[in-house]
């Protein structure tokens, strides 16, 4: 393992934390990262080329992974497209063939200065050209958390029994008109809800679930091709409760393994994770991922791991 150093030239025992990320994430602050595990791994070459250098221009092949070894993403077309040596993280997105390219970064810069993390552009100082090297980011040096997309979800959830949309958001969510008295089933939930007003431009439901049934409002964890979402078992229904609103208790089959283990999709598209779960108040954590900013929910606020294989330096 090549020792990395600080950019003032002192030396590290050990292999210095670092971060690397996708070529889309890199472009940004936050996003998207990639890991490829290589056979060689934790090997790595002495190179007779200078060590690198604060601003100089390096070229690399990169892997990044989680500690469970799961993969978020690579450089290497290769190493994407084998699911089986390479098993991927919940979120891991195939992008365009031609994009699976050496990356090129600029040492010690990061932030809206370079682009990329601190613990990544740190931490290639020191290395060389054939140089292969493990780097290890704690989640200070990796990506930002944003508070405002997680969410916190009890397990025994109090659903409202009756609710009111407008006429144009009734048709976006049902896909279809609303009529008096039709039975639908739930854009989220699933169960069958009765439309009982149409008013104003505004359209009334009351929720009719069936006591004991299951359903699956974040995805099918069951689909072999892309499994997501739990099981959530309707356990008392009450159609007179809140003054004659209605109030179905939902109870989440969702537990600690899930963590990071399970990912969701909302009924509008958006993708989550389950990161976190709280025996003592009976309840867990949802964080959500927004592609049109470069925020992964999955990546966000945890340690990271990345190999590198530098192919070219260049000095400014």
């Amino acid at each position: 393992m090549v020792s990395l150093s600080e950019p003032d030239g002192s030396s590290q025992g050990s292999t210095k934390t670092l971060l690397v990320l996708t070529v889309a994430a890199i472009l940004v602050s936050v996003g998207i990262i990639g890991f490829v595990v290589y056979d060689n791994m934790g090997s790595h070459s002495s190179a007779s080329s200078a060590v690198i250098a604060m601003d100089d221009v390096v070229t690399m092949d990169y892997v990044g992974r989680f500690s469970s070894e799961l993969i978020f993403d690579t450089s290497l077309l290769e190493i994407a497209e084998n699911d089986v040596i390479y098993p991927k993280s919940l979120t891991f997105t195939m992008r365009e063939n031609d994009s699976y390219a050496p990356f090129e970064m600029v040492a010690g810069k990061y932030g809206e200065e370079g682009g990329t993390i601190k613990g990544f552009a740190l931490g290639v100082i020191g290395l060389s050209v054939g140089d292969t090297a493990v780097i290890d980011v704690a989640p200070e040096d990796a990506y930002p958390v944003n508070p405002d997309m997680i969410e916190t979800i009890p397990l025994v959830q109090r659903v409202d029994g009756t609710e009111t949309l407008s006429e144009s958001e009734f048709k976006s969510l049902f896909k279809i008109d609303a009529e008096i008295l039709d039975y639908v089933p739930h854009y989220k939930w699933k169960w069958d809800v009765l439309v009982i007003n149409i008013e104003f431009g505004y359209v009334t439901f009351k929720h009719f679930p069936t006591i004991g049934e299951t359903v699956y409002p974040f995805g099918d964890p069951y689909d072999i091709n892309d499994p997501a979402g739990w099981p959530c078992v309707v356990e008392s229904f009450n159609p007179s409760a809140n003054e004659g609103e209605g109030e179905v208790v939902v109870k989440h089959l969702v537990t600690e393994a899930d963590v990071y283990a399970v990912k969701g999709v909302s009924y509008d598209d958006e993708v989550f994770v389950i990161s976190s779960f709280d025996f003592v108040n009976e309840t867990f954590e949802v964080h959500r991922s927004d592609s049109t900013i470069g925020y992964n929910g999955e990546i966000s606020g945890r340690a990271l791991f990345f190999e590198v294989t530098i192919i070219s330096v260049s000095k400014t």
